[in-house]
């Protein structure tokens, strides 16, 4: 679900690493000023943000929002104050950026990307959520490895499932003995109510708000709780809000579907692309350091780097263009390819640092249905056959990710279609061929909400506003954010090659 992946993609996205760096976004930001019911605004205590001109606070909301004196929370917020004049400010935009388990504050930078009228007519607002990021407390020391995959052969996706379902239940009952008050009320429904008090506290009398991934589950879900406080929703690279959590795996067809279309768009890299993966099926590589560079480092990398246009069109390639030299050319360029692929840039994270910590506990509190283990394997089969590439890397952690979750019961979750709304303003945007939450759930969020209208762009990218790099879409969807008007019909955006990287301001 984008909801968040890291390396095997689940979600929804640490292949934003590059301009992550750019931004120079690194933790401690906090700033000091509290208040229960209204933000107060300060300072940002990272040096870079605040000459980026963010403000901080923070959010003070109960564990559970039906016990407001019980055990509480502190959210971290941050804002990108309005450019225009107060007497053209609209309000706020909120934003989410997926996950579950992703850090508003790690995306935040998405703000300065906005188009002009949108930075002068609204405030940006982020936020990290319950347990994420600089949020307290937070499922810091929650985390578990990669999915142990063997380097070279065939693999035997029943015995990786079976490896990864031990991973997750032993990290998740840790996680779960040190925090289990706490992590029974980080579902979306607390998350929604969350949104709704941030919005009163900037007092605007309805919400704006763009989700990305994950982020449409927050987007629909409160929808669905709080009709008539919406203005304006983009829900961007949607999941479906009919699935039940078996449902969600089905996210791991997706990644092929991306990269076939990719090649196709790159003629160039498709044959250097197949024959590197096929040779290093047969044998990894030795690089200069000493560490083993495998199949695995290619694939987990190349698909962070995919849902986004302009890490595609840098990164992706040369990527590809590297791993094919460093198999197959010689002299210089063998020894430089091999070099290159020393850089982190180019390699698969050794953990997974969401998997067992945010994602699980979100996850498993929104979806009560807990596959059995011959579901799993009959779904990872089906998944693999269908998605021969990435659909096992990915199926077996969405298929295991509540795994010693068996004991901690569902105790808040999330309302699933048909829901009983008939009027919500909703922009549903998305690609045909987004690698992660596949454009057929963006057509199941529209039969959700009749009122809204779709807007799909022909691409790869994951959450197409900014990373489709696509006049058409951005176009269509600032014209939406300022108007909450929605189109008459549903609408479709050609293929646009994408533009050179550019840092953030």
């Amino acid at each position: 679900m984008a909801m968040q992946r890291n390396c095997v993609h689940m979600p929804i996205f640490k292949g934003l690493l590059p301009l992550l760096v750019l931004a120079g976004l690194t933790p401690s930001v906090l700033s000091a000023a509290r208040d229960s019911k209204e933000l107060q605004w300060g300072p940002c205590r990272l040096e870079r943000l605040a000459k980026q001109g963010f403000d901080c606070s923070t959010l003070h909301r109960p564990l559970r929002h039906l016990n407001p004196d019980g055990p509480q929370v502190d959210l971290a917020v941050f804002r990108l104050p309005a450019t225009g004049p107060a007497d053209q400010k609209i309000g706020t935009l909120f934003f989410n950026p997926g996950g579950p388990g992703q850090s508003g504050y790690g995306s935040s930078w998405k703000g300065l990307l906005l188009p002009d009228a949108i930075r002068r007519s609204f405030d940006f607002i982020t936020w990290d959520p319950r347990g994420i990021g600089q949020s307290s407390p937070a499922l810091k020391t929650c985390s578990v490895g990669m999915p142990q995959r063997p380097a070279i052969g065939r693999v035997t996706w029943d015995q990786v499932l079976m490896t990864r379902q031990q991973q997750l239940s032993a990290a998740n009952r840790d996680c779960i003995v040190r925090h289990r008050e706490f992590i029974q009320g980080m579902g979306t429904v607390e998350t929604v109510h969350d949104l709704e008090a941030l919005r009163a506290s900037v007092g605007d009398t309805t919400l704006t708000f763009w989700g990305i991934s994950y982020g449409t589950v927050i987007g629909s879900t409160y929808a669905a709780l709080f009709p008539n406080r919406v203005r304006a929703l983009v829900l961007d690279g949607n999941v479906s809000p009919w699935l039940g959590l078996e449902g969600l795996s089905h996210s791991s067809l997706a990644p092929d579907d991306s990269l076939r279309f990719f090649l196709q768009a790159n003629p160039d890299l498709a044959y250097k692309f197949d024959r590197a993966l096929k040779s290093l099926e047969r044998q990894s590589l030795r690089l200069p350091d000493g560490s083993v560079y495998t199949r695995w480092d290619f694939l987990d990398r190349l698909i962070q780097f995919l849902p986004i246009s302009r890490l595609a069109g840098s990164y992706g390639r040369t990527l590809i263009v590297t791993v094919d030299q460093a198999v197959f050319s010689s002299g210089t360029q063998w020894a430089a390819a091999l070099e290159d692929l020393q850089q982190p840039v180019f390699r698969s994270d050794p953990v997974d640092g969401n998997a067992a910590a945010g994602f699980s506990a979100v996850a498993c509190q929104d979806f009560p249905q807990r596959p059995e283990m011959e579901a799993q394997r009959h779904g990872l089969s089906e998944l693999t056959r269908r998605a021969p590439i990435y659909g096992g890397s990915l199926a077996v952690n969405f298929l295991a990710i509540c795994s010693g979750y068996e004991e901690l019961p569902s105790t808040d979750p999330i309302p699933r279609a048909p829901f009983n709304v008939s009027d919500v303003s909703g922009l549903i945007t998305g690609s045909n061929w987004d690698g992660s939450t596949p454009w057929h759930w963006s057509i199941e969020m529209a039969g959700a909400f009749p009122s809204m209208r779709t807007l799909q762009v022909v691409g790869q990218e994951h959450g197409v506003y900014l990373n489709a790099q696509s006049d058409c879409v951005e176009v269509a969807v600032t014209d939406y954010l300022l108007t909450a008007r929605v189109p008459e019909q549903d609408q479709v955006c050609a293929y646009e090659t994408a533009k050179d990287l550019q840092a953030v301001p």
